[in-house]
């Protein structure tokens, strides 16, 4: 088991209408999880595109305060100082994890949970 953090940074170009997905790297954390650190590995990855100043990017993560931070996350980092354009995108992924383990708290979604249990395993 390994106890490290990587960062994963992939994007989607669009071209002739079709997206292809490029993964841009693949890369041990080492000088740790900052704002800052990861803004500067980020920026690193995508400067294989050249200028990414005046091109839209949709920068897709989790809710992380280190991501998502209002004043100091690696979004806010990217908008201020390096591309004006990126739109922000939560993970749809884990936001549907995080609404699923809200409604599994519910009283009457966990007796439906229930319910479809007993019936997947009567006829099962």
């Amino acid at each position: 088991m390994d106890n490290q953090f990587w960062i994963f940074v992939h994007v989607y170009i669009v071209k002739n209408w079709h997206p292809m997905p490029i993964l841009l790297n693949l890369e041990r954390i080492v000088n740790g999880g900052t704002h800052d650190n990861l803004t500067s590995m980020i920026i690193r990855f995508l400067a294989v595109f050249g200028d990414i100043s005046n091109i839209v990017v949709c920068f897709g993560v989790d809710s992380v305060t280190i991501f998502q931070g209002l004043k100091i996350g690696v979004t806010v980092q990217l908008v201020s100082k390096h591309c004006p354009f990126v739109v922000r995108i939560h993970c749809m992924t884990h936001r549907g994890n995080l609404i699923v383990q809200t409604l599994s708290s519910l009283t009457l979604v966990v007796k439906i949970e229930g319910f479809f249990s007993s019936m997947y395993t009567y006829y099962n």
